[in-house]
């Protein structure tokens, strides 16, 4: 879907409706639309995947890791390849914790705004950052996101052929823009679903935020009934 195309979408559709159940546009609206992404998987299983974006960010990430492992919670960490100065050995500790590594290109930035050969420049670098990051570990790239979530056609043809899947998600709170918590738990009690894909972020200003987050939702979505699984096993359970 292209950008103009995507928010054209969303006019149409109640403020109210994008701000408290976005879920159910991108399931019923923008999944449908691109086959090419991944924003969810359908399915009756109450199974989640955990994503965390913008790591690493030093201090916080650590506490993300130690609070995942008392959780029982696999994550797929979408790493910035310039960030990973603030911690230099955060890759190779999160493979051998059982999480899974994405590619969030180099910079923080829009990547729909990127032409092709800053785009394959950043992905090249940061997938080689991240590699040295996780030595001896191997990383077996499979997972790219792209940075503000925006996408277009031609970045989806730079992809083809690669190791690489497009991942969005279907359950974002908000939580950029650092709404109350209580807001947070609402929203993901409203918006989880079987198949969903949760976004979240680690940054220097966003990682405490993220743990406090995590500490409030996962014990209410294990008690309805909810299992946090790898993205791997929640896109091909028989994996």
């Amino acid at each position: 879907m292209s950008l103009p195309l995507a928010l054209g979408a969303f006019i149409l559709v109640p403020p109210a409706l994008v701000v408290l159940l976005p879920s159910l546009l991108v399931r019923g609206l923008l999944a449908p639309l691109n086959p090419g992404v991944i924003f969810c998987v359908p399915g009756g299983e109450k199974r989640l995947a955990l994503t965390i974006d913008d790591g690493p960010s030093g201090p916080g990430s650590e506490a993300l890791l130690t609070l995942l492992r008392q959780l029982e919670v696999p994550a797929t960490f979408f790493l910035i390849g310039s960030h990973l100065g603030l911690d230099h050995r955060f890759a190779r500790r999160a493979l051998q914790q059982g999480h899974t590594l994405g590619n969030h290109l180099w910079r923080d930035e829009p990547a729909a705004a990127l032409c092709r050969s800053e785009f394959v420049e950043q992905l090249g670098g940061t997938a080689r950052a991240i590699e040295a990051s996780a030595a001896p570990q191997a990383v077996a790239w499979r997972w790219f996101r792209p940075g503000g979530g925006w996408f277009h056609r031609p970045m989806l043809a730079w992809l083809a052929g690669g190791p690489y899947r497009l991942v969005l998600g279907s359950i974002f709170p908000w939580d950029t823009l650092r709404p109350p918590l209580w807001f947070v738990t609402l929203f993901v009690r409203l918006n989880a679903h079987p198949g969903g894909i949760l976004v979240l972020h680690d940054t220097p200003a966003l990682s405490g935020r993220t743990d406090r987050i995590l500490r409030r939702i996962v014990p209410d979505l294990r008690r309805r009934g909810y299992r946090f699984v790898p993205l791997a096993e929640l896109l091909d359970p028989g994996a």
